[in-house]
Protein backbone atom coordinates (compact mmCIF):
# COMPACT_ATOMS: atom_id res chain seq x y z
CA UNK A 1 0.00 0.00 0.00
CA UNK A 2 1.34 3.45 -0.92
CA UNK A 3 1.92 5.99 1.83
CA UNK A 4 -0.82 8.24 0.42
CA UNK A 5 -3.35 5.40 0.31
CA UNK A 6 -2.39 4.37 3.83
CA UNK A 7 -3.05 7.91 5.08
CA UNK A 8 -6.40 8.02 3.29
CA UNK A 9 -7.37 4.65 4.77
CA UNK A 10 -6.48 5.91 8.25
CA UNK A 11 -8.65 9.01 7.79
CA UNK A 12 -11.59 6.87 6.68
CA UNK A 13 -11.14 4.52 9.65
CA UNK A 14 -11.07 7.44 12.05
CA UNK A 15 -14.18 8.99 10.52
CA UNK A 16 -16.03 5.70 10.67
CA UNK A 17 -15.14 5.11 14.33
CA UNK A 18 -16.54 8.54 15.10
CA UNK A 19 -19.80 7.33 13.53
CA UNK A 20 -19.92 3.94 15.25
CA UNK A 21 -17.81 1.73 17.48
CA UNK A 22 -19.68 -1.41 16.44
CA UNK A 23 -18.87 -4.10 13.93
CA UNK A 24 -15.73 -5.50 12.30
CA UNK A 25 -14.18 -2.72 10.21
CA UNK A 26 -12.92 -3.36 6.68
CA UNK A 27 -11.33 -1.02 4.13
CA UNK A 28 -11.36 -1.32 0.36
CA UNK A 29 -9.91 0.68 -2.50
CA UNK A 30 -11.50 1.14 -5.93
CA UNK A 31 -9.06 2.80 -8.33
CA UNK A 32 -9.85 5.46 -10.88
CA UNK A 33 -9.00 4.71 -14.48
CA UNK A 34 -7.40 6.33 -17.50
CA UNK A 35 -8.15 5.55 -21.14
CA UNK A 36 -5.20 6.53 -23.33
CA UNK A 37 -6.96 5.55 -26.56
CA UNK A 38 -10.57 4.60 -27.25
CA UNK A 39 -12.56 7.77 -26.68
CA UNK A 40 -16.35 7.46 -26.92
CA UNK A 41 -16.52 4.04 -28.55
CA UNK A 42 -17.20 1.55 -25.75
CA UNK A 43 -20.90 2.43 -25.70
CA UNK A 44 -20.91 1.54 -29.42
CA UNK A 45 -19.36 -1.89 -29.00
CA UNK A 46 -15.82 -0.83 -29.82
CA UNK A 47 -12.58 -2.01 -28.24
CA UNK A 48 -10.90 0.44 -25.85
CA UNK A 49 -7.69 0.62 -23.83
CA UNK A 50 -8.02 1.23 -20.09
CA UNK A 51 -5.71 1.23 -17.10
CA UNK A 52 -6.42 1.51 -13.37
CA UNK A 53 -4.30 4.07 -11.54
CA UNK A 54 -3.03 4.61 -8.01
CA UNK A 55 -5.65 7.17 -7.01
CA UNK A 56 -9.30 6.43 -6.42
CA UNK A 57 -12.02 5.82 -3.83
CA UNK A 58 -11.28 4.51 -0.34
CA UNK A 59 -14.18 3.14 1.72
CA UNK A 60 -14.04 2.04 5.35
CA UNK A 61 -17.21 0.20 6.40
CA UNK A 62 -18.87 -1.99 8.98
CA UNK A 63 -21.93 -4.21 8.46
CA UNK A 64 -25.30 -3.06 9.79
CA UNK A 65 -28.15 -5.49 10.44
CA UNK A 66 -30.58 -2.84 9.25
CA UNK A 67 -31.25 -2.75 5.47
CA UNK A 68 -29.80 0.71 5.04
CA UNK A 69 -26.73 2.75 4.16
CA UNK A 70 -25.33 5.44 6.38
CA UNK A 71 -22.40 7.22 4.72
CA UNK A 72 -20.11 10.16 5.30
CA UNK A 73 -17.72 11.59 2.73
CA UNK A 74 -14.55 13.63 3.10
CA UNK A 75 -15.53 15.29 -0.19
CA UNK A 76 -19.11 16.37 0.58
CA UNK A 77 -20.71 17.88 3.70
CA UNK A 78 -23.96 15.93 4.04
CA UNK A 79 -24.38 12.53 5.66
CA UNK A 80 -26.34 10.20 3.40
CA UNK A 81 -29.03 7.75 4.55
CA UNK A 82 -30.47 5.28 2.04
CA UNK A 83 -32.83 2.36 2.59
CA UNK A 84 -31.81 -0.56 0.37
CA UNK A 85 -35.37 -0.79 -1.03
CA UNK A 86 -35.87 2.96 -1.33
CA UNK A 87 -37.50 3.87 -4.65
CA UNK A 88 -36.66 7.59 -4.76
CA UNK A 89 -33.15 9.06 -4.60
CA UNK A 90 -31.90 11.39 -1.85
CA UNK A 91 -31.75 15.10 -2.56
CA UNK A 92 -27.94 15.35 -2.67
CA UNK A 93 -25.98 14.43 -5.79
CA UNK A 94 -23.56 12.07 -4.08
CA UNK A 95 -26.48 10.58 -2.20
CA UNK A 96 -28.07 9.75 -5.54
CA UNK A 97 -24.99 7.71 -6.47
CA UNK A 98 -25.17 5.79 -3.20
CA UNK A 99 -28.85 5.11 -3.89
CA UNK A 100 -28.05 4.05 -7.46
CA UNK A 101 -25.43 1.58 -6.23
CA UNK A 102 -27.96 0.00 -3.87
CA UNK A 103 -30.80 -0.07 -6.42
CA UNK A 104 -28.61 -1.83 -8.99
CA UNK A 105 -27.72 -4.45 -6.34
CA UNK A 106 -31.25 -5.22 -5.24
CA UNK A 107 -31.76 -8.25 -7.53
CA UNK A 108 -28.68 -9.88 -5.98
CA UNK A 109 -29.45 -9.12 -2.34
CA UNK A 110 -31.59 -11.37 -0.10
CA UNK A 111 -34.86 -10.13 1.35
CA UNK A 112 -33.19 -9.79 4.73
CA UNK A 113 -30.22 -7.94 3.30
CA UNK A 114 -27.76 -6.29 5.63
CA UNK A 115 -26.71 -2.71 5.09
CA UNK A 116 -23.60 -0.89 6.17
CA UNK A 117 -22.17 2.24 7.69
CA UNK A 118 -19.23 3.73 5.89
CA UNK A 119 -16.76 6.60 5.53
CA UNK A 120 -15.54 7.35 2.03
CA UNK A 121 -12.93 9.58 0.43
CA UNK A 122 -12.26 10.13 -3.27
CA UNK A 123 -9.00 11.48 -4.68
CA UNK A 124 -10.63 13.67 -7.34
CA UNK A 125 -14.44 13.51 -7.65
CA UNK A 126 -15.82 14.85 -10.93
CA UNK A 127 -12.41 15.08 -12.55
CA UNK A 128 -12.89 12.88 -15.60
CA UNK A 129 -11.14 9.79 -14.20
CA UNK A 130 -14.34 7.76 -13.65
CA UNK A 131 -14.70 8.71 -10.02
CA UNK A 132 -18.42 7.93 -10.12
CA UNK A 133 -17.85 4.37 -11.35
CA UNK A 134 -15.12 3.97 -8.73
CA UNK A 135 -17.51 5.04 -5.95
CA UNK A 136 -20.33 2.82 -7.24
CA UNK A 137 -18.07 -0.22 -7.43
CA UNK A 138 -16.59 0.45 -3.98
CA UNK A 139 -20.05 0.63 -2.41
CA UNK A 140 -21.41 -2.37 -4.31
CA UNK A 141 -18.33 -4.42 -3.37
CA UNK A 142 -18.93 -3.58 0.28
CA UNK A 143 -22.63 -4.46 0.05
CA UNK A 144 -21.87 -7.82 -1.53
CA UNK A 145 -19.24 -8.45 1.15
CA UNK A 146 -21.51 -7.80 4.16
CA UNK A 147 -24.12 -10.09 2.62
CA UNK A 148 -21.60 -12.87 1.79
CA UNK A 149 -22.40 -12.75 -1.93
CA UNK A 150 -19.85 -13.63 -4.61
CA UNK A 151 -20.39 -12.65 -8.24
CA UNK A 152 -18.27 -12.98 -11.36
CA UNK A 153 -16.38 -9.95 -12.63
CA UNK A 154 -18.77 -9.67 -15.59
CA UNK A 155 -21.81 -9.73 -13.29
CA UNK A 156 -20.25 -6.94 -11.26
CA UNK A 157 -19.49 -4.93 -14.41
CA UNK A 158 -23.14 -5.26 -15.43
CA UNK A 159 -24.33 -4.28 -11.95
CA UNK A 160 -22.17 -1.14 -11.83
CA UNK A 161 -23.12 -0.17 -15.37
CA UNK A 162 -26.80 -0.66 -14.52
CA UNK A 163 -26.39 1.81 -11.65
CA UNK A 164 -25.19 4.48 -14.09
CA UNK A 165 -27.50 3.63 -17.00
CA UNK A 166 -30.77 3.14 -15.14
CA UNK A 167 -30.48 5.12 -11.92
CA UNK A 168 -28.00 7.92 -12.60
CA UNK A 169 -29.14 8.40 -16.19
CA UNK A 170 -25.80 8.11 -17.98
CA UNK A 171 -25.64 6.04 -21.19
CA UNK A 172 -22.09 4.77 -20.61
CA UNK A 173 -20.47 1.58 -21.85
CA UNK A 174 -18.28 -0.82 -19.85
CA UNK A 175 -14.88 0.92 -20.09
CA UNK A 176 -14.95 2.32 -16.56
CA UNK A 177 -16.35 -0.74 -14.83
CA UNK A 178 -14.11 -3.26 -16.61
CA UNK A 179 -11.01 -1.14 -15.99
CA UNK A 180 -11.73 -0.78 -12.27
CA UNK A 181 -12.65 -4.44 -11.76
CA UNK A 182 -10.28 -6.17 -14.19
CA UNK A 183 -7.06 -4.16 -14.15
CA UNK A 184 -3.63 -5.70 -13.73
CA UNK A 185 -0.77 -3.52 -12.51
CA UNK A 186 1.77 -2.61 -15.18
CA UNK A 187 -0.55 -3.54 -18.05
CA UNK A 188 -3.07 -1.89 -20.29
CA UNK A 189 -6.46 -3.56 -20.38
CA UNK A 190 -7.91 -4.24 -23.83
CA UNK A 191 -11.69 -4.18 -23.39
CA UNK A 192 -13.91 -5.55 -26.14
CA UNK A 193 -17.22 -3.88 -25.35
CA UNK A 194 -19.06 -5.92 -27.99
CA UNK A 195 -18.05 -9.34 -26.63
CA UNK A 196 -17.80 -7.98 -23.07
CA UNK A 197 -14.37 -9.50 -22.56
CA UNK A 198 -11.07 -7.99 -21.51
CA UNK A 199 -7.43 -9.02 -21.36
CA UNK A 200 -4.25 -7.42 -20.00
CA UNK A 201 -1.62 -6.29 -22.48
CA UNK A 202 1.94 -6.46 -21.26
CA UNK A 203 4.11 -3.45 -22.13
CA UNK A 204 6.81 -3.83 -24.72
CA UNK A 205 10.45 -2.91 -24.13
CA UNK A 206 10.83 0.83 -23.72
CA UNK A 207 7.37 1.60 -22.31
CA UNK A 208 9.02 2.27 -18.95
CA UNK A 209 10.67 5.31 -20.55
CA UNK A 210 7.34 7.16 -20.32
CA UNK A 211 4.84 8.05 -17.64
CA UNK A 212 1.24 9.25 -17.64
CA UNK A 213 0.56 12.80 -16.45
CA UNK A 214 -2.95 13.78 -15.36
CA UNK A 215 -3.82 17.47 -15.70
CA UNK A 216 -7.03 18.46 -13.90
CA UNK A 217 -8.40 21.73 -15.26
CA UNK A 218 -10.16 22.71 -12.02
CA UNK A 219 -13.53 22.54 -13.80
CA UNK A 220 -15.70 19.65 -12.64
CA UNK A 221 -18.49 18.08 -14.67
CA UNK A 222 -21.50 15.79 -14.28
CA UNK A 223 -21.86 13.68 -17.39
CA UNK A 224 -25.55 12.95 -16.94
CA UNK A 225 -26.27 16.67 -17.39
CA UNK A 226 -23.67 17.30 -20.10
CA UNK A 227 -23.95 16.61 -23.83
CA UNK A 228 -22.70 13.05 -23.37
CA UNK A 229 -26.07 11.31 -23.68
CA UNK A 230 -26.88 13.38 -26.78
CA UNK A 231 -23.68 12.14 -28.46
CA UNK A 232 -24.53 8.53 -27.60
CA UNK A 233 -28.00 8.97 -29.12
CA UNK A 234 -26.45 10.42 -32.29
CA UNK A 235 -24.12 7.43 -32.59
CA UNK A 236 -27.09 5.09 -32.29
CA UNK A 237 -28.97 7.06 -34.93
CA UNK A 238 -25.95 6.89 -37.23
CA UNK A 239 -25.75 3.12 -36.76
CA UNK A 240 -29.44 2.71 -37.58
CA UNK A 241 -29.06 4.85 -40.68
CA UNK A 242 -26.08 2.81 -41.89
CA UNK A 243 -28.23 -0.31 -41.47
CA UNK A 244 -30.95 1.25 -43.61
CA UNK A 245 -28.54 2.44 -46.31
CA UNK A 246 -26.69 -0.86 -46.53
CA UNK A 247 -29.75 -3.08 -46.22
CA UNK A 248 -28.16 -4.94 -43.32
CA UNK A 249 -29.80 -6.11 -40.12
CA UNK A 250 -31.08 -3.26 -37.99
CA UNK A 251 -28.69 -2.20 -35.25
CA UNK A 252 -28.16 0.80 -33.00
CA UNK A 253 -24.46 0.28 -32.33
CA UNK A 254 -21.80 1.44 -34.76
CA UNK A 255 -19.58 -1.46 -33.74
CA UNK A 256 -21.94 -3.88 -35.49
CA UNK A 257 -20.86 -2.42 -38.86
CA UNK A 258 -17.53 -3.17 -40.49
CA UNK A 259 -15.31 -0.51 -42.02
CA UNK A 260 -16.47 -1.33 -45.56
CA UNK A 261 -20.05 -0.31 -44.76
CA UNK A 262 -18.92 3.08 -43.49
CA UNK A 263 -16.52 3.55 -46.42
CA UNK A 264 -19.37 2.98 -48.86
CA UNK A 265 -22.28 4.72 -47.14
CA UNK A 266 -20.73 7.12 -44.64
CA UNK A 267 -20.89 10.11 -46.99
CA UNK A 268 -24.67 9.69 -47.18
CA UNK A 269 -25.14 10.27 -43.46
CA UNK A 270 -26.40 13.71 -42.34
CA UNK A 271 -23.67 16.07 -41.10
CA UNK A 272 -23.67 15.44 -37.34
CA UNK A 273 -24.23 11.72 -37.73
CA UNK A 274 -21.41 11.49 -40.27
CA UNK A 275 -19.04 13.19 -37.82
CA UNK A 276 -19.95 10.83 -34.97
CA UNK A 277 -19.52 7.79 -37.20
CA UNK A 278 -16.23 9.13 -38.58
CA UNK A 279 -14.92 9.39 -35.05
CA UNK A 280 -15.99 5.85 -34.19
CA UNK A 281 -14.41 4.15 -37.20
CA UNK A 282 -11.17 6.12 -37.08
CA UNK A 283 -10.89 5.70 -33.31
CA UNK A 284 -11.36 1.96 -33.65
CA UNK A 285 -8.32 1.91 -35.94
CA UNK A 286 -6.34 4.09 -33.53
CA UNK A 287 -7.00 1.58 -30.75
CA UNK A 288 -5.56 -1.16 -32.96
CA UNK A 289 -2.53 1.05 -33.75
CA UNK A 290 -2.06 1.88 -30.08
CA UNK A 291 -2.24 -1.79 -29.07
CA UNK A 292 0.49 -2.68 -31.55
CA UNK A 293 2.61 0.26 -30.39
CA UNK A 294 2.25 -0.64 -26.70
CA UNK A 295 3.27 -4.24 -27.34
CA UNK A 296 6.27 -3.08 -29.36
CA UNK A 297 7.28 -0.36 -26.92
CA UNK A 298 6.86 2.25 -29.66
CA UNK A 299 6.09 5.34 -27.58
CA UNK A 300 6.16 7.72 -30.54
CA UNK A 301 3.39 5.82 -32.33
CA UNK A 302 1.40 5.38 -29.14
CA UNK A 303 1.59 9.11 -28.42
CA UNK A 304 0.57 9.91 -31.99
CA UNK A 305 -2.51 7.72 -31.61
CA UNK A 306 -3.43 9.58 -28.40
CA UNK A 307 -3.05 12.91 -30.19
CA UNK A 308 -5.15 11.69 -33.13
CA UNK A 309 -7.82 10.54 -30.69
CA UNK A 310 -8.06 13.99 -29.16
CA UNK A 311 -8.11 15.75 -32.53
CA UNK A 312 -11.02 13.57 -33.66
CA UNK A 313 -12.82 14.09 -30.35
CA UNK A 314 -12.68 17.82 -30.98
CA UNK A 315 -13.43 17.80 -34.70
CA UNK A 316 -15.81 14.85 -35.08
CA UNK A 317 -17.28 14.20 -31.65
CA UNK A 318 -17.38 17.93 -30.95
CA UNK A 319 -16.35 17.91 -27.31
CA UNK A 320 -13.88 20.07 -25.46
CA UNK A 321 -14.46 22.83 -22.93
CA UNK A 322 -12.39 26.05 -23.13
CA UNK A 323 -10.28 24.86 -20.19
CA UNK A 324 -9.54 21.48 -21.75
CA UNK A 325 -8.71 23.03 -25.11
CA UNK A 326 -6.29 25.39 -23.37
CA UNK A 327 -4.62 22.52 -21.54
CA UNK A 328 -4.39 20.52 -24.74
CA UNK A 329 -2.70 23.41 -26.55
CA UNK A 330 -0.23 23.84 -23.68
CA UNK A 331 0.63 20.16 -23.69
CA UNK A 332 1.11 20.11 -27.45
CA UNK A 333 3.67 22.89 -27.09
CA UNK A 334 5.54 21.39 -24.11
CA UNK A 335 8.81 19.50 -24.69
CA UNK A 336 8.72 15.94 -23.42
CA UNK A 337 5.01 15.39 -24.14
CA UNK A 338 4.64 12.43 -26.50
CA UNK A 339 0.86 12.64 -26.84
CA UNK A 340 -2.24 13.75 -24.98
CA UNK A 341 -6.01 13.56 -25.06
CA UNK A 342 -9.04 14.50 -23.01
CA UNK A 343 -9.65 12.09 -20.14
CA UNK A 344 -13.26 11.04 -19.81
CA UNK A 345 -15.96 12.53 -21.98
CA UNK A 346 -14.22 15.82 -22.73
CA UNK A 347 -16.80 18.25 -21.33
CA UNK A 348 -14.53 19.34 -18.43
CA UNK A 349 -12.23 17.55 -16.01
CA UNK A 350 -8.80 16.28 -17.08
CA UNK A 351 -6.37 15.92 -19.94
CA UNK A 352 -4.15 12.83 -19.93
CA UNK A 353 -0.62 13.06 -21.34
CA UNK A 354 2.10 10.54 -22.10
CA UNK A 355 5.40 12.15 -21.11
CA UNK A 356 9.07 11.28 -21.17
CA UNK A 357 9.90 9.72 -17.79
CA UNK A 358 13.22 11.56 -17.48
CA UNK A 359 11.65 15.00 -17.80
CA UNK A 360 8.23 14.16 -16.32
CA UNK A 361 8.49 16.40 -13.24
CA UNK A 362 9.88 19.32 -15.24
CA UNK A 363 7.09 18.84 -17.77
CA UNK A 364 4.51 18.87 -14.98
CA UNK A 365 5.81 22.16 -13.59
CA UNK A 366 5.97 23.74 -17.02
CA UNK A 367 2.36 22.82 -17.78
CA UNK A 368 1.21 23.96 -14.34
CA UNK A 369 2.83 27.38 -14.76
CA UNK A 370 1.52 27.86 -18.30
CA UNK A 371 -2.02 26.92 -17.26
CA UNK A 372 -1.93 29.30 -14.28
CA UNK A 373 -1.08 32.13 -16.68
CA UNK A 374 -3.77 31.11 -19.18
CA UNK A 375 -6.57 30.32 -16.70
CA UNK A 376 -5.82 32.17 -13.45
CA UNK A 377 -9.37 31.82 -12.13
CA UNK A 378 -9.04 28.01 -12.12
CA UNK A 379 -5.39 27.64 -11.22
CA UNK A 380 -6.02 27.31 -7.47
CA UNK A 381 -8.28 24.28 -8.06
CA UNK A 382 -6.24 22.74 -10.87
CA UNK A 383 -4.11 19.70 -10.05
CA UNK A 384 -1.25 18.03 -11.88
CA UNK A 385 0.15 14.65 -10.92
CA UNK A 386 2.02 11.67 -12.31
CA UNK A 387 0.07 8.42 -11.99
CA UNK A 388 1.19 4.82 -12.01
CA UNK A 389 -0.80 1.77 -13.00
CA UNK A 390 -2.54 -0.29 -10.34
CA UNK A 391 -4.55 -3.44 -9.80
CA UNK A 392 -8.33 -3.37 -9.69
CA UNK A 393 -10.67 -2.97 -6.71
CA UNK A 394 -9.44 -4.74 -3.60
CA UNK A 395 -9.63 -4.94 0.18
CA UNK A 396 -6.75 -3.41 2.13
Amino acid sequence: MSLQLEKTSDRCRTQLRQMTQEGPLRVLFAPYRICPIGAHIDHQGGTVLGQAIDVGTTLAFVPDDRPSLRLRSANYPDEVHVNLRQKEPPATLWGRYAWAAARACEDQLPRSARGLQGAVEGSLPGGGLSSSASFLIALQTALLSVNDIELSSLQRVHMARRAENEFVGLACGILDQASILGASKGHLLSIDANRETWEPIAPGPGVSRAKFLVCFSGAERQLATSGFNDRVAQCREAAAELSRLSGSSATTTLGAHDDAVFARYGDQLPGELRKRATHFFTERERVAQGTRAWKAGDLTSFGAAMRGSCESSIRNFEVGSPELLTLQEILDATPGVLGSRFSGAGFAGCVLALVDAVTAEACLESVREAYARACPALSARARFFIVTSDDGVRFS
